[in-house]
């Protein structure tokens, strides 16, 4: 077989020193001398499959490392060198693995025979559970596609099977775990590899072989072979792990994205915000990407759901800060939401509902080239809630309303190139409200969102190795607020159309060395439309509570905001001391461009006259990991980060149209322990500062177009831990604990005040047991700081205006109560043939804790109580899929 056939293994194969000496041979026609022959190959017969790296699965992504085998004349492995390396944990773990393989021996000269072979040895993040498992696939001709019959495929624990006319094989009782597959017939070369199968589930397999009979004369060499885990090209469906816990994890309703919530450095939203807070930064400084696509929320208003279905996600991947030069834009962290592949051929999905929403997901597969998936969701809370509670919750909770759909085809050219178009959109609305027994004084805030996108992702592997992918992608963002708090409401309108192209290409380019560089440029056209009072709504460090009127001061703002960028960035992955270290410099040069169409506000008759500005940052960035043993890892990094404005902050009548860009630097350093039989603990301390942040002039009275200017300063330090036992022996859990502090400053001569966002201490634990019999158990216990706020300390009445004005103390003196809820699940799995239904109760709030979520008073400031959060509220739910 050729190497480019091959997706897990290559292997040549040369008889070692040990071999015996060719012989002299004499014929009638003369003397000539006879050349060593591999007369039969080693074969396989004992597989041991490497434990993937603790130290690597928070990082949601796989490893292949190559190694030299020393095989001995009796079939054992006499040594593992390490030939191609992905790091020192994934390397001791091959290492190890290959250390127990048994082969039957080679045979050179029809006699047994030390020899050696190159082994790559693919490592893919699994969920294994102990129960039986279906393993289904087709063999075809690797070069023409065409199916293969009368192929002998053999499953270990499970027997034989013989491809039918098209090819297909099917075994429906395995033992999960791995599965050594063996193929064998007519012009094929024995070949095997090993599946990781998982109970409950079908795992399709398409393996691509290349015949013996195709192979050129001049290629075929009897001393170069392929063996291994695997020795074909394969396409597997199967869930990660990673997705397959935040599934089960309580208070999540089997939405797979809400489990960031769950993970360590991000601080507990409001109910009803749906709201990333990451390290203390604001939720706009933080970016979300589905597969390199921008979006501009990773959940529905509410929180109550992720935007993307459950069922369209591989993976999610959460970097709080210091991460590398590929992305930029933001201040705060960053959200990787990976979409996963679409490999079973025919039509499966899943159908899903409970108390929030009903969803589905329908994925079709035409053969191997063209794929389909469709989903959405819509959600009906705000209608059943009445059936369930006499309480007018959304009174005091908001209660949002919201959909999502989802849409994509895939579609593989070639062997080596992937196209995929997809579109998806989203929308949400929701309202609080503060009642009263007067309905003069109801205050009411109405906040509607939602998203549109289009994009045209293409990925290539190259012959030499390299990847190459390129995703433009296009779409708008909707974002209208009103706010009727007393007689001056509030509207601010931003409709933006954002377009973007993501572009990298990376190569191992030695063995020692892996870079990558690209290309990212966004360009947002943004419309603003704003009306009423300058104070509303209100930023961080103004003096404020829930509610309150606004000044009844009256302006209006009707612009167009332009920001645009497009940034080179590369890194490189350097590997030293035998792999034990890793270090990751990068750096990203992006030249900003802003403009409005408005430099001052608008002033009689004179006609508007616009601003552009440009400024060029360079971002450098440097990451590196130490790892002297596979169960320690030490890590460091550094970099320098850059945002644009907001656009409404640029309104020449409510902001200032000269602000410039948001700065950060952020420093961390971590430590990661333990392995994957045990448990493993990783502890991280950070230190973020920013600069250069949007705040309200000091002045009483600003001057034109500057009611903003860019003083503002930051500081956010801390440490977070997370100890965390993987899935195995049907229970996984985790425990996060996150200490921080989050100030900010209107300027540098100014002191410190606490963030409005800051919560100094944040503490989840996470676990799940599996019962057997399809029974699973699991529960979720939260504790959080309350967040900061201005207390009012006295009042007076304003008799021009009507109403009663407050008197604050010092800024965010004061905190909300702190947050203690604890959650529970239970589900119950039904096996229904090809399908499998799963019936659960998600009980969130077990205890009927009032868990206070914001400060309110009564109108004339002399009270003082709580918005409280949602009461017990159980969750009941199934989902169907096949």
């Amino acid at each position: 077989m050729k190497r480019r056939a091959l997706a897990c293994c290559v292997a040549a194969l040369t008889a070692s020193a040990s071999a015996p000496p060719a012989a002299a041979q004499q014929d009638g026609q003369g003397a000539a001398t006879a050349a060593h022959r591999l007369t039969r190959p080693p074969r396989l017969v004992r597989f041991v499959e490497a434990p993937f790296p603790e130290s690597e699965k928070a990082t949601g992504r796989g490893a292949t490392v190559v190694l030299e085998l020393a095989l001995s004349a009796s079939g054992t492995v006499d040594r593992a060198v390490v030939v191609e390396s992905a790091g020192v944990a994934f390397d001791a773990a091959a290492v190890k693995a290959a250390g127990e393989f048994l082969f039957e021996p080679a045979e050179v000269d029809g006699k047994p025979a030390a020899i050696r072979l190159l082994y790559r040895y693919e490592f893919v993040l699994r969920a294994e559970v102990p129960t039986t498992a279906v393993l289904a696939g087709q063999v075809r001709d690797q070069r023409t596609k065409k199916s293969l019959s009368g192929i002998r495929v053999a499953a270990a624990g499970a027997g034989t099977a013989v491809t039918d006319a098209d090819g297909r094989f099917r075994f429906g009782a395995v033992p999960p775990g791995p599965c050594v597959v063996s193929l064998s017939g007519p012009g094929l070369a024995d070949v095997q590899t090993s599946e990781s199968l998982e109970a409950g589930r079908e795992t399709t397999v398409t393996y691509d072989v290349e015949l013996q009979s195709d192979k050129p004369a001049e290629d075929r060499d009897d001393l170069e072979i392929v063996v291994a885990a695997p020795a074909v090209h394969k396409e597997v469906v199967s869930t990660e792990v990673a997705a397959d816990e935040a599934r089960r994890v309580p208070g999540t309703q089997g939405d797979v994205l809400k489990v960031v919530e769950n993970l360590p450095g991000v601080a507990r939203a409001s109910v009803g915000s749906g709201q990333l807070v990451v390290w203390g930064a604001a939720p706009e400084d933080t970016r979300v990407y589905i597969d390199d696509v921008p979006v501009p929320s990773l959940y529905h208003q509410g929180g109550f759901r992720s935007v993307v279905h459950s069922d369209m996600v591989q993976s999610v991947e959460l970097l709080p800060g210091g991460w590398g030069a590929e992305y930029g834009r933001a201040i705060g962290g960053l959200v990787n939401v990976r979409l996963g592949p679409i490999a079973k051929e025919g039509i499966h999905g899943s159908v899903s509902s409970d108390l929030l929403d009903s969803a589905a997901d329908v994925r079709v597969r035409y053969g191997d080239r063209v794929a389909v998936e469709v989903s959405g969701r819509k959600s009906y809370l705000d209608s059943l809630l009445p059936l369930f509670t006499s309480s007018n919750i959304g009174q005091y909770i908001p209660i949002p309303r919201y959909y999502d759909a989802q849409t994509r085809v895939l579609w593989k050219p070639s062997h080596a190139e992937k196209v995929e178009i997809g579109a998806m959109v989203s929308s949400d609305s929701v309202s609080d409200e503060v009642p009263s027994s007067d309905p003069t004084n109801v205050q009411t805030q109405t906040h509607d969102t939602g998203f549109r996108r289009v994009w045209v992702r293409y990925v290539k592997q190259s012959k030499d190795g390299a990847e190459i992918a390129i995703v433009p992608s296009l779409g708008t963002n909707t974002d209208s607020l009103v706010d009727a708090f007393g007689p001056v409401p509030t509207q601010l309108e931003v409709d933006a159309t954002v377009a973007s192209l993501r572009a990298r290409w990376t190569k191992r380019v030695a063995g020692w060395v892996t870079v990558s560089v690209g290309a990212d440029g966004q360009y947002t056209e943004s419309r603003l439309r704003r009306t009423g009072s300058d104070t509303s709504p209100p930023r961080q460090g103004d003096d404020y509570v829930f509610g309150q009127a606004p000044a009844n001061q009256v302006a209006r703002d009707d612009a167009s905001l332009i920001a645009a960028s497009v940034a080179p960035w590369a890194f490189a992955d350097v590997s030293l001391l035998d792999g034990t270290v890793h270090v990751v410099p990068g750096v990203r040069i992006e030249p900003y461009l802003l403009g409005t169409s408005r430099e001052f506000p608008a002033f009689g008759t004179t006609p508007a006259h616009g601003l552009f500005s440009e400024s060029t940052v360079v971002e450098p960035r440097v990451s590196a990991r130490w790892t002297p043993v596979p169960a320690l890892t030490w890590k460091v990094g550094w970099g320098q980060y850059h945002e644009p404005p907001a656009p409404a902050d640029l309104s020449a009548v409510f902001g200032n149209p000269t602000l410039g860009l948001e700065s950060a630097e952020h420093i961390l350093a971590g430590v990661a322990m333990g392995t994957p039989e045990t448990i493993s603990v990783e502890a991280t301390a950070f230190h973020s500062t920013s600069q250069n942040l949007a705040v309200r002039s000091p002045l009483p009275t600003p001057l034109a177009a500057q009611a903003l200017v860019s003083t503002g300063i930051g500081l956010s330090r801390g440490v977070q831990a997370l100890v965390r036992k993987q899935l195995a022996k049907r229970f996984f859990g985790w425990v996060t604990y996150t200490l921080s502090q989050s100030e900010r400053a209107p300027s540098a001569q100014a002191p410190y005040y606490t963030y409005g966002f800051d919560q100094t201490h944040v503490l989840s634990a996470v676990a799940s047991l599996d019962l057997g019999r399809g029974f699973e158990v699991g529960a979720r216990f939260r504790y959080a700081t309350g967040y900061p706020r201005t207390p009012v300390i006295s009042f007076y009445f304003d008799s021009k205006a009507g109403i009663h004005e407050p008197l604050f103390g010092p800024l965010n003196s004061i905190r909300i109560p702190d947050f203690v809820q604890l959650d529970v699940r239970v589900s119950k799995r039904f096996s229904l043939g090809d399908s499998t239904l799963e019936a659960y109760l998600d009980v969130q709030n077990v205890t009927d804790r009032a868990n206070p979520e914001e400060i309110v008073y009564s109108p004339d400031y002399s009270q003082r109580r709580y918005i409280t959060g949602l009461p017990l509220l159980p969750v009941a739910g199934a989902r169907l899929s096949w």
